[in-house]
């Protein structure tokens, strides 16, 4: 008896790396968009057929290949109406292109590796007409990398709720809030100069991507200098990755240290707080309109960070979170604990400094 599908994809899955799987799933943002587009279009122009949506799925992949791998990071540098325009222009040019030499190949010219492949291709163009196909081609995809963008700008989470409404109602829901600020931010930026410090902070940014993916974390906000970290509970604490994305980073930007103090003469540092449990999510504002967190949790992991500066300690944990991660101090030194009161004085909670014990790549290998 054969098993289901997927009872064999989900192991196979959950072996690929938090990187891989993010760009799977560019992937498939592209291939769904495009699939969504293209079946209104094609079923208004009366050309609606299995072929002709497997073909805008095709386009879709195609997209998101050439513009994860080839194009995409050549335009990051760009502001974003630039980054679309640079994208949607590049990822076009070379799909037009493709489609004109296929299109040729179908008609019986000969081109190396494409000679008999794309014969069916041209009956589809021709049903079509080959301007309308063309342009077909051009809407389709800026569209989908306008989506895509916009998704990536506003986060999957947030994207997926203004769309389907999820957060007109406040929404409550057990999460995790780690929030890290650089060390020094205000003497760093008098030193630097705006320019040269938004430059700087970007970069740091950047160089957090590949520790966020890992550890399967979403970007709540920027602000400032500060970067705010969530996840559902059952993601945060799984493998410890609310504890273990902090010491990522600080291990990813000691790696780039010297390329940092080359370009701007500093290396950053970071602080952070963590806690977690109820979180009411909803929308605010009505001429500007955005998804935000609230609830005693937001108020705790403040003054978590405040008592990690004064106490000179780079990450700092409530006991309540920790209490959820029975084998935490098998992976981290745990410190003394620490009273704090929050919520106006009313309620006293324990805290504690955090340090890993091992690399993430020295417990991934004993794993």
């Amino acid at each position: 008896m054969h098993r289901p599908i997927f009872a064999v994809l989900f192991p196979v899955l959950k072996r690929i790396s938090a990187i891989t799987r993010y760009k799977l799933r560019k992937l498939l943002k592209y291939a769904l968009v495009t699939a969504t587009v293209g079946a209104v279009l094609t079923l208004f122009g009366g050309t609606m057929n299995g072929p002709i949506l497997l073909g805008w799925i095709f386009l879709g992949t195609w997209t998101g290949i050439l513009e994860e791998f080839l194009f995409g990071r050549r335009f990051r540098s760009l502001a974003v109406p630039l980054q679309f325009i640079g994208k949607a222009l590049a990822v076009n040019l070379f799909t037009i292109a493709l489609i004109g030499i296929a299109l040729l190949a179908s008609r019986g010219h000969s081109f190396p590796f494409v000679r008999g492949v794309w014969q069916p291709f041209g009956e589809v163009v021709d049903a079509i007409g080959t301007y309308r196909f063309a342009l077909q081609v051009v809407v389709i995809t800026s569209v989908a990398i306008l989506v895509v963008q916009v998704e990536e700008f506003m986060g999957r989470r947030f994207f997926m709720g203004f769309l389907l409404g999820w957060y007109d109602k406040p929404r409550e829901a057990e999460r995790v809030v780690l929030s890290i600020d650089l060390v020094g931010s205000s003497a760093l930026n008098e030193r630097l100069g705006d320019m040269l410090y938004f430059r700087f902070l970007n970069t740091t940014h950047s160089l957090m991507t590949d520790a966020v993916l890992r550890h399967d974390a979403e970007i709540h906000k920027y602000v400032g200098d500060e970067v705010i970290f969530t996840w559902n509970m059952r993601t945060g604490i799984h493998h410890h990755n609310c504890l273990q994305l902090f010491f990522d980073i600080r291990e990813r930007l000691e790696m780039h240290r010297q390329e940092m103090m080359r370009e701007f003469g500093v290396a950053p540092e970071f602080r952070g707080g963590l806690h977690g449990g109820r979180v009411i999510t909803a929308q605010v504002g009505h001429i500007k309109r955005a998804i935000d967190l609230s609830g005693d949790v937001m108020n705790t992991v403040s003054r978590v960070q405040s008592m990690g500066k004064n106490m000179k300690a780079d990450l700092m944990i409530t006991q309540d979170l920790l209490d959820r991660m029975p084998d935490a101090d098998a992976y981290f030194d745990l410190g003394e604990p620490v009273h704090l009161r929050v919520k106006g004085g009313k309620r006293q909670m324990t805290i504690r400094s955090v340090e890993r014990k091992k690399s993430r790549t020295e417990v991934v290998k004993e794993g």
